[in-house]
């Protein structure tokens, strides 16, 4: 989990150092502060839009190769082949999770009338 690009060792380090510098009773205060902060913050439009802008941002680059069709770098073009081969290797993996005994390819058993 990365939270503001913390892991969770950072988070309990901040936790336990607020923890001690405020006491528990101001900790409680705090976090209660911070949530309601947090959740006027997420629902602002504003954030929302440059949130939506910063992807735009990521994603420009690879939407000018896409609409150019210029062929790849060939570092992007490995990590495009791999991702494919990943999502392939995926599929056939969960295709075969499906038979249980991996019999599927057997003829069942001819029955007379």
């Amino acid at each position: 989990m990365n939270f503001l690009n913390l892991g969770w060792p950072e988070v309990l380090l901040i936790l336990v150092l607020a923890f001690v510098v405020l006491g528990p009773d101001k900790v409680v205060q705090t976090g209660r502060d911070m949530g309601k902060w947090f959740r006027k913050i997420s629902k602002d439009e504003t954030l929302r839009e440059v949130v939506r802008t910063t992807n735009e941002i990521k994603r420009f680059p690879q939407k000018i190769f896409d609409e150019s069709m210029l062929d790849l770098p060939p570092h992007v073009e490995l990590e495009r082949i791999n991702e494919e081969a990943s999502e392939e290797n995926a599929q056939t993996e969960a295709s075969q999770d499906g038979s249980v005994d991996g019999s599927d390819n057997e003829i069942p058993p001819h029955s007379t009338p």
